[in-house]
């Protein structure tokens, strides 16, 4: 198993940011898809997919994939960073984060709560 470094501390962290960290370092990320071992983390911490988009413009990265986790007050929104070796990630917590995807993540997040929170009659 490659370790995978993260630059952020988890103290304080929500369980379900802890869960999706641990559920994504179990797997082979060169093996299964970078998208897909996301997807997988995230259905494992009851988070949600946001999206996965090219990074070349972010040093050392080649994608970036965000994922809202937990509810009500403890909701995290985390940016998944695939480093250039496309085997390693690096998980930040989009919420005062400089990374240019950081507010695309939560504005999504926030847009996506907010069609969810819709009656039927008004989604359709």
């Amino acid at each position: 198993m490659e370790t995978r470094p993260n630059n952020q501390n988890n103290d304080g962290a929500p369980l379900e940011v802890v869960e999706f960290e641990l559920s994504l370092n179990s797997q082979d990320i060169a093996e299964c898809g970078f998208e897909a071992a996301v997807r997988h983390a995230a259905d494992k911490a009851d988070g949600h997919f946001l999206f996965l988009m090219p990074a070349h413009m972010i040093e050392d990265c080649q994608r970036v994939a965000a994922v809202s986790v937990g509810g009500g007050d403890d909701r995290s929104t985390v940016l998944v960073l695939l480093q250039d070796d496309g085997r390693s990630v690096r998980i930040e917590d989009a919420e005062g984060s400089a990374n240019p995807f950081a507010g695309m993540a939560l504005s999504y997040g926030g847009l996506l709560r907010h069609l969810k929170d819709l009656p039927e009659s008004m989604a359709a």
